[in-house]
């Protein structure tokens, strides 16, 4: 069977499993919704996020359906334009980090050796460290910008995702299949191209999902914290009308909510396609 024809086959069975699982289809919604409004929210903004359209914590009304905030500012409009950014960085760091863990990784699990071990264990003593403070000591020394503030976070996720593969690779290079390879005689660049990271595949989805998730929770807790990406954002919203809750609730409910049907929407579409991976493995 051809590469292309085997890999037909598991995508296949994959989505088999997923077609059927209404918990993953509900993680779907959920995060399908988010993204839209964070895609399309700045084009249905009724006011400039900026402008100060009435009183403080003015409860919702016909022209302001949130309500206002701290500053009087509209918090329906501050919703729809807060997300953009934020699924940008949540995505660019999740993925630039599985990235370099999966690289890492792979090459810890290949190589092996003294350099191997000690890279290793520099690595899992970055683990040691809680990824907020890590996070935090990295803007700390760098700044706090939007570029810096994605690859602090990428950086976080780096070790982690290098000990899972490191794990992974290491079970595939004592199947015998891999030692064949590796007898007759094929380089190491082929070996991983053709059998570990074919094989390595499905932990590395599993993988992508978990950090996906901790990407995202980092940066609301980073903009809750005031490191926030910009201006407009739902963490920080949170952070400036948390002290005005009994006045106007929904200032802090609206960005609450969205990010908790975004989390929670990634966890079922995370959890759903672990259970398919492990639902095609033992056919």
């Amino acid at each position: 069977m051809s590469v292309h024809a085997q890999h037909s086959k598991t995508s296949g069975s994959v989505w088999h499993f997923l077609r059927r699982d209404p918990r993953f289809w509900a993680g779907a919604v959920a995060v399908a919704i988010v993204v839209v409004i964070a895609v399309a929210g700045p084009l249905l903004a009724p006011h400039d996020p900026a402008a100060f359209v009435g009183k403080l914590y003015l409860r919702p009304s016909a022209t302001s359906w949130l309500g206002t905030d701290v500053l009087g500012r509209d918090v329906l409009s501050r919703l729809l334009v807060g997300g953009r950014l934020f699924l940008i960085q949540g995505l660019t760091a999740a993925t630039l980090g599985v990235l370099a863990g999966v690289v890492l990784g792979i090459l810890l699990g290949v190589t092996r050796g003294t350099t191997a071990a000690v890279l290793l264990f520099c690595s899992d003593s970055v683990m040691v460290i809680p990824q907020i403070l890590l996070v935090l000591l990295i803007l700390a020394a760098f700044g706090s910008a939007p570029l810096t503030l994605t690859v602090a976070v990428a950086l976080a996720q780096v070790a982690y995702t290098a000990r899972v593969i490191f794990a992974a690779t290491g079970r595939v290079t004592t199947e015998d299949y891999y030692r064949a390879a590796r007898a007759v005689g094929m380089g190491t660049g082929s070996l991983v191209l053709r059998e570990v990271l074919p094989n390595v595949a499905p932990a590395v989805l599993v993988e992508y999902g978990v950090r996906l998730s901790i990407s995202f929770v980092a940066l609301a807790s980073l903009s809750y914290l005031g490191f926030g990406s910009g201006d407009v954002d739902w963490g920080a919203m949170i952070h400036e009308n948390q002290g005005g809750i009994a006045l106007q609730p929904w200032a802090v409910v609206a960005p609450v909510l969205v990010l908790a049907a975004f989390l929670l929407g990634m966890n079922l579409l995370r959890d759903g396609l672990a259970r398919a991976l492990a639902a095609r493995s033992a056919r």
